[in-house]
This record gives C-alpha cells, sequence and structure tokens, in this order.
C-alpha cells in the first residue's frame, strides 16, 4: 500500500541548475577523444584554451588533467561537438562550418568566438536552430 508523502516544492526551480561543488577534471584521454571530433592543431587549441602551446605540450606528455575554467571550457566544447557533429553529420563538414565567419544574431562571428564561453554558447544556439530549421 503505497504511503502518501506531503507534495514538497522547491523555493527555486532547482533541477534547472548543474549543481557541482566542483567541475570534474577534464582528462587527457578526453581531450584526445574530444581533438578527433574537432579538428583543430595544437595552435589553435592552445589559442581556444588561452595557454601557450608549451605549456599545453606539457599538460599532454606529463598526463595532467584540465582543471577549473580549462575543464569546463572543454567540457563546453565538448558538447558543441556532439550538437555539431549530429547536425552536420560528418567531423569534416561541421569542422569546414565552424571555420567560416557566420553571422548569428546581427554580429558576424569567426573561428576566434570560440576562444570565449559566449561565443561557444552564441555558436550551440546556432546550431540548435539549424537543428530545427528555425533561422532568425
Amino acid at each position: 500500500m503505497p504511503r502518501e508523502l506531503p507534495l514538497q516544492m522547491a523555493s527555486e526551480p532547482e533541477v534547472l541548475y548543474f549543481a557541482k561543488d566542483k567541475i570534474a577534471a577534464f582528462s587527457i584521454a578526453d581531450f584526445n577523444s574530444l581533438s578527433q571530433k574537432l579538428l583543430f592543431t595544437q595552435l589553435e587549441w592552445a589559442a581556444i584554451l588561452h595557454i601557450s602551446d608549451r605549456t599545453l605540450q606539457r599538460y599532454l606528455k606529463e598526463n595532467k588533467p584540465f582543471e577549473g575554467l580549462y575543464a569546463e571550457h572543454l567540457y563546453q566544447l565538448e558538447n558543441m561537438a556532439a550538437i555539431g557533429i549530429q547536425v552536420f553529420g560528418e567531423v569534416k563538414h561541421f569542422d569546414e562550418w565552424l571555420r567560416q565567419p557566420k553571422s548569428i544574431l546581427d554580429k558576424t562571428i569567426d573561428f576566434s568566438a570560440l576562444q570565449s564561453f559566449w561565443g561557444v554558447k552564441l555558436v550551440c544556439n546556432e546550431l540548435g536552430r539549424m537543428e530545427h530549421g528555425v533561422y532568425i
């Protein structure tokens, strides 16, 4: 016999928030997997992450996971890659589209937009519009 439990309501819609005390580290294995989806050169990866090429080489050589804002940015790029590959079907086509300047919300953005969280979000939003056939 099911017991009746009192209905509990959250004061805020807590389910909308991704609550984690700490962003998990982004391992080198995950980075290598992401590098197969996003065909960027090592110099491009360094620019996107705002680190020097030498620092990126050291991370890779020492198998040191990315932490903090680097990990957060990489998780965001991983999400963008998944959406992009779903929309375009092939990594090559998605890569070509990413590298072309595009007009999004009356702003022209290019490959350098991937260096910021906001730029990646704009690209993800555009991919969502493309996926659902909504063009503005």
